[in-house]
Order: C-alpha cells, then sequence, then structure tokens
C-alpha cells in the first residue's frame, strides 16, 4: 500500500512516479486479467523497478516460476530468514520471492506474465513508502518563567525536573494556554502526571519506531535507546551477536537494502557465505527528525534536567522504556515493501513488544477485505507482504514481554481529513490512533470514521506565533555530525498530526506494560487492548457547532463543522490513569472538576454499613478537594476543584459480638476506589 509519514505537510512535492511509464506500456486485456486475480498491495505511486514480489505454493520450485519469462533471478524476499520459522510458515512468509528482471521491462508486463504460472499465489509491485517532502517544523526557543507565560502552566509540584515540562500541555493540561483557535481546555491530554506515581516505564519495555532514525546523540534520547550490547561492544563489520545484521547497536537502516537482498538472502555474496546484512548506518540527520519527535513523546529521559517529559521515560534512574529505530526513512530515501515487511521481523525477532507506526497508505482503501486480500480462517493466503510480517510480529507466539500474550502494533490514522482511518491501521488487530488539540477539539487534519480506535494529542498550528498549541518533543540539529552544537539548535522542536497522536497511545500501552509487569499480571493483547478502549475519556460532548482551523496546504483558516466526528474519533481520549487503573482491577469514578458531585457507589459498598472513608494528602491535592468526601446511603459526596486523578479507601469491619465483651472479635475489610476528577462527568461515575 502507498504509505506516508502523518505529520502535517507544509509542502508536498510531487515526483515523477515510474507507475506512469509502466501504465503507459500495459500488458495484454487477458493477461491483465489474470494479473488482478492475484494482485495484492500497492498498485500505484513508486515502485522498484527491476523488481516484483511473489508468494509461491508449497512444495513448488521457485527457479520453475521464472522459466521462460525472461527474468534473470528468483530469490526469498527477506533479508534473513525469521527466528520463529513455525510462525512464518503459518503466514506463508517463506513462500515469498523476489524476482529481478531488466528495468527496462515495464514491471506490469512481468508481473501479468508471472501472475499466469498456476503455482503463483500472489503477485505484489515491491513499492516504495512513500516519503514527506518537508515537515512543519517550529524550533522551540525557551521564553522567561512568569506567570503570564506559558511555561509556567504547571501549578503543581512537578514530579520531574525536566525544564520544559510546562510547556508539554498534552501530558498535562490545566486549560490556561490561549491562542487564536480558542483556550485550552483542563484535561485535554494523556492524564499520565498522577499515574507516574504508579510507574513511570520499564527497561523491559521495547518499542520499535518505524519511522526515520531516532537522534542516538540526543541528551534526551542517548540514554532511552534499546542497545544492542553484543555489536556495539563488537567488532564494526561483523554480525557480532548472529543475529543476521551487522552493526545493529540500536536498531537497523533498511533504507537501500533492496540492492543487496539478493546476495544476503540467498546465503552467498560472490560465492562466499554472507555473515549476516550490512545495511546503511542509522542516519538521523536525514529528513525533519520526525522519527526523533515521535521517539521523544514515548520515552525521552525524565528527571534528567533536561528539555522535555516523557510518557514513559522512566524516573531518571534508567528505568524508562527502550526506544528500537527500524529506519524505513532516511531523508528522500524510503524502504520498500519487502524492507518494511523485513523491519517487522527484525522488531519482533529482537525483542520489540511494541510497534509504534506513524505511517499508513494514502491510498482510498475502504474494506478490510480490499486491503488484505485473502484473509480465510487466520490463514493468510493472498494478502501483501507487508501484512503477513505484520501478522508475525502480533502473534502470541513471537511475545517479547512477559506481561503480555503477542505484541502490539500502534499507527496513526492519517492526515487526509478522510472519514475512515487509513490502512494498515485501520485493521481490526492493530490500534489507529486519531488527533485533538489543546482545546479537545479534533485536529483539522485528522481522519476519523470506521477504523479508528482511539483518541490522543496531535496538537495544532495556527501561526509561527501560536506555536505551543503543537506538540513539543526532541528532534535533530542542523549541526554537522560529531559537533557538540549536536547539544543546541533545532533539539527541541514543535510538531502536529495523527504522527504525534500515534506516539502517546504507543506511551500510554509501554506504561500499561510496565505497570502489568510490577503487578505480576499478564493479559492476552485482546484483553489488553480491550482495557485501554474502555478507559478513555468522553470527547463527544465538545462536537457541537463549527471549529476554525488553520490548513497548511492553503495557507488559509477553514471552518469545519464539528458534528461530522461525532462517534468517530474512536471511543475517546486516551487516559493513562484509568487505563492504569483498569489494569490494577481497581474501578475508577468520574467526577466532574468544579462541581459538587453524589456519585453512586452502591454496587461496590451496602448502603446500609456504615464505613470511613480514608484520603492521603497526595489525592487530596492532585482532586483539589474542597473538602474531605463522604459516603452517604450507597452515594458519594465529593467536590474536587482541580482535574487530576487519586484514590480512596472505604474502611470497615465485619463479625463482632457487640452483646459480649471480649467475646468474638471483627473482622476489618476495606475498598480501594479511583478517583479521576475530569472536565465532564455524570453522576452514575462514568462507568461502562
Amino acid at each position: 500500500m502507498k504509505k506516508i509519514i502523518f505529520a502535517m505537510a507544509a509542502l508536498i512535492v510531487a515526483g515523477t512516479s515510474c507507475t506512469k511509464e509502466i501504465q503507459e506500456q500495459s500488458a495484454p486485456v487477458a493477461e491483465q486479467h489474470t494479473l488482478m486475480t492475484k494482485l495484492v498491495g500497492e498498485t500505484t505511486g513508486d515502485f522498484l523497478k527491476g523488481s516484483i514480489l511473489v508468494k509461491i505454493d508449497e512444495g513448488i520450485s521457485a527457479v520453475s516460476v521464472i522459466e521462460g519469462i525472461g527474468a534473470e533471478e528468483i530469490f526469498p524476499a527477506l533479508m534473513i530468514q525469521p527466528k520463529n520459522m513455525e510462525v512464518a510458515r503459518k503466514y506463508g512468509l517463506d513462500r515469498w520471492y523476489q524476482i529481478s528482471f531488466d528495468e527496462a521491462v515495464p514491471v506490469q508486463n512481468m508481473a501479468a506474465e508471472v501472475a499466469k504460472n498456476p503455482s503463483v499465489l500472489s503477485v505484489q509491485y515491491n513499492s516504495l513508502i512513500e516519503r514527506i517532502a518537508s515537515d512543519k517544523v517550529v524550533e522551540y526557543v525557551p521564553v522567561p518563567q512568569t506567570k503570564e507565560s506559558p511555561v509556567d502552566q504547571s501549578g503543581f509540584d512537578v514530579m520531574f525536573n525536566d525544564p520544559y515540562f510546562g510547556e508539554q500541555w498534552n501530558l498535562y493540561n490545566l486549560g490556561s494556554i490561549a491562542s487564536v483557535i480558542g483556550a485550552s481546555k483542563a484535561g485535554a491530554d494523556v492524564g499520565v502526571k498522577d499515574a507516574w506515581k504508579l510507574t513511570a516505564g520499564d527497561p523491559s519495555v521495547v518499542v520499535a519506531v518505524f519511522d526515520c532514525a531516532i537522534n542516538s546523540m540526543h541528551e534526551d534520547l542517548k540514554n532511552a535507546l534499546w542497545v544492542n550490547e553484543a555489536e556495539v561492544n563488537g567488532e564494526s563489520g561483523k554480525d557480532d551477536d548472529a543475529n543476521g545484521f551487522i552493526d545493529d547497536k540500536y536498531g537497523f537502516n533498511f533504507v537501500g537494502c533492496s540492492k543487496i537482498t539478493k546476495d544476503y538472502a540467498t546465503g552467498l555474496i560472490n560465492g562466499q557465505k554472507a555473515e549476516g546484512v550490512k545495511g546503511n548506518l542509522l542516519n538521523w540527520t536525514a529528513g525533519s527528525g520526525h522519527g526523533t519527535h515521535v521517539a521523544g513523546i514515548i520515552g525521552a529521559v525524565n528527571g534528567n534536567g533536561k528539555g522535555v517529559s516523557s510518557i514513559a521515560g522512566g524516573t531518571g534512574n534508567g528505568d524508562g522504556v527502550r526506544l528500537m529505530t527500524c529506519q524505513i526513512f532516511e531523508g528522500s530515501k524510503s524502504a520498500s515493501d519487502a524492507q518494511n515487511a523485513a523491519a517487522f521481523i527484525y522488531a519482533a525477532d529482537n525483542g520489540a513488544c511494541i510497534a509504534q507506526c506513524s505511517y499508513g497508505s494514502s491510498a482510498v482503501i475502504t474494506s478490510d477485505e480490499d486491503y488484505i486480500n485473502g484473509i480465510q480462517d487466520e490463514k493468510i493466503n493472498g494478502s501483501p507482504l507487508e501484512n503477513a510480517a505484520l501478522r508475525y510480529f502480533l502473534d502470541p507466539a513471537n511475545s517479547n514481554h512477559e506481561s503480555l500474550q503477542g505484541n502490539i502494533a500502534v499507527f496513526a490514522a492519517g492526515n487526509h481529513k478522510n472519514p475512515y482511518s487509513s490502512y494498515p491501521g485501520a485493521l481490526p488487530y492493530v490500534i489507529s490512533v486519531t488527533a485533538f488539540g489543546v482545546d479537545f477539539l479534533p485536529g483539522g487534519y485528522t481522519n476519523y470514521g470506521p477504523g479508528c480506535k482511539i483518541a490522543a494529542p496531535g496538537g495544532e498550528y495556527t501561526d509561527d506565533n501560536n506555536y505551543r498549541t503543537m506538540i513539543l518533543s526532541t528532534g535533530v540539529s542542523n549541526a554537522a555530525q560529531g559537533s557538540p552544537a549536536y547539544d543546541s539548535g533545532k533539539n527541541y522542536v514543535y510538531m502536529q498530526g495523527t504522527s504525534m497522536a500515534c506516539p502517546h497511545v504507543s506511551g500510554v500501552v509501554a506504561l500499561g506494560i510496565s505497570y502489568a509487569k510490577k503487578l505480576g499480571k499478564k493479559f492476552t493483547r485482546e484483553e489488553f487492548t480491550s482495557l485501554l478502549l474502555t478507559s478513555t475519556n468522553d470527547i463527544e460532548r465538545y462536537l457541537t457547532g463549527t471549529k476554525n482551523y488553520y490548513d497548511l496546504s492553503t495557507y488559509s483558516w477553514t471552518a469545519v463543522s464539528l458534528d461530522k466526528y461525532k462517534g468517530n474519533m474512536g471511543t475517546g481520549a486516551v487516559d493513562a490513569w484509568r487505563f492504569l487503573m483498569a489494569i490494577e482491577g481497581t474501578p475508577t469514578l468520574l467526577a466532574q472538576a468544579g462541581k459538587k458531585m453524589s456519585i453512586d457507589v452502591s454496587r461496590y459498598v451496602n448502603p446500609s454499613e456504615a464505613y470511613t472513608l480514608s484520603v492521603d494528602d497526595a489525592t487530596r491535592n492532585a482532586l483539589g478537594l474542597v473538602s474531605d468526601p463522604v459516603i452517604k446511603n450507597g452515594k458519594l459526596e465529593i467536590e474536587c476543584s482541580k482535574v487530576g486523578s487519586g484514590k480512596i479507601i472505604l474502611s470497615g469491619a465485619v463479625g463482632k459480638d457487640t452483646e459480649k465483651e471480649g467475646g468474638i472479635g471483627e473482622m476489618a475489610y476495606s475498598r480501594t476506589l479511583s478517583i479521576a476528577s475530569r472536565p465532564f462527568a455524570t453522576n452514575n461515575g462514568g462507568l461502562l
């Protein structure tokens, strides 16, 4: 499928597609019909000349497929054999091959010729993942901290000493940032501040970032990277850990490997045994720093006294999640479908339990069947190679964390304003993320509707004087490689898009896995995602009237009706606290900030019993309690002045002989309830 990084583009440079010349030399009509019955994946856009992908039937000699058709060679499509061959065979990965031929031969013609072979099950053009030519990036310039400045929006005891945290409304929004699109809303964030009291991440959680390379020298990221110790401490140019990839110290650069895939896939280089795949070194200096920005949202190191905070970046004690680079974009270059598939297999085989994917199809695809094209009873027969590799990553047999059966993939919904999610995110087994702004309203760019699963902060650009409504995170400097100036320049930048919303969900998922480990719990992927999707905050009531947003494609303001987003942004806005409470098994009651509430808790307490209710100072401060809550006749009476989260404990006793002194003693019991004060709640406590 045609893919695109989902950051809002300031300018898209359209190049001449090799598809055009192929279409001008199309195959005969009869051959086209045969081809269309087997063709999967993207049929428009840019793809490698002189290369197609095919899936052949079991027990068939690969060489027999190209006999008599003028092709040069056929060899395995993947660079290296997957570690778990049983699962690889389940999804037919062992039967995917690349066919190479003269680049002067139109790809469509060769595909049509190959499709005539009854042993060929699927044919796929080896498409290149479409890149963004230019992203909207605004450099962060620290401002003096005054009561009037946005940097002083904290107003609470900050848990970490990261100096730019006050600008990160996406992590904690007090509703104090004003902009030309209107005032921000308190609680329009990911609800992570109080969640940090429970966990701030765990290094056993590895997040693979499918994107541009992560800036490995960044002051806020260099200690958050996934490190392949054998390669870091090994010999340059050698596959020290024998995983099939040479010098993959912090991940691997899959861009540009297509030309050497044949040699490594056949196991020989110039007749000599290949000892591993050697790609280009990770290159984070090419491009806008999109992957670095995404990585910082998930796991920039917290509590190091530098830069920004992140969702799962630990507490400054080496206890944050780890970030693995799966580089599929490098400046103007991108990986092919075969290399993107290899990246999913690499992530699965090297320990990643979350795939962070801020890219997707720009093609108009509105059904799973159109995308998958051949899935039957969990056995993929005709789907694109990328989808088969994605399923390999997700398979429970390839689980990479003790607390999760199966891994999790998170995708951006897309920035095309389309009424459906882009693929692969729309698939029923991955999470597609829509975006909202500082005002809790959908970003004017976001896709919405079928396929969308959940919403998260994506930010919104208005003009260079109001960029603080975008998302602040780590960036890349324009300084020369190896220069001390790497720690200056554009090392912290603002961006916007569902690309930015996506890592917020990846970060919260990472927190959830970390907390499950801390509690000694284990979930299936389906159980885990169900807890995530049922722990969200309501944004429906804000979706009335119209909203003005700045359209970067036309450089003008556009009025958008908000009605179209109702029921179409996913289950609601991601909430880290409520998600951790769901993992913990503690019921969460919703209270509306600034309003006295009477919440029915009769399902948790016996109205006829007398309870002692205790609240600690942390909860009292987090919620801004006007007075201590009480329980009367099965209802919790509570008044919170702030958006926040905490716990209350209901205590009672039973069994005491009240007629006889020194007789049968009582049994004490208690029940813990979570309280989440949010911008809106109902008296039923917001329970599902």
